[in-house]
């Protein structure tokens, strides 16, 4: 059977977000397909040129969305 991997699953694994299975059956297929190979290389490089960015939140900002957040969750029980 042949797997189709997307760009979705490919960032996936660069991130460590893909289940281990994932990840399994990613690197068995990464091995077996040079092409899938490039496109993998490809997009490291891509990532890598992605500027590293911080996000510093005031304390303030943080306590107003997580009050509004707290506001908008449904009554439970």
């Amino acid at each position: 059977m042949k797997q189709n991997f997307t760009q979705i699953d490919l960032i996936s694994y660069i991130y460590g977000e893909a289940k281990p299975e994932e990840a399994d059956r990613t690197e068995d297929a990464l091995a077996a397909d040079p092409v899938l190979s490039d496109e993998l290389e490809e997009l490291t490089l891509a990532q890598a040129a992605l500027p590293r960015i911080r996000f510093n939140a005031s304390k303030r900002l943080l306590r107003s969305l997580l009050d509004y957040s707290s506001r908008m969750q449904p009554a439970c029980c």
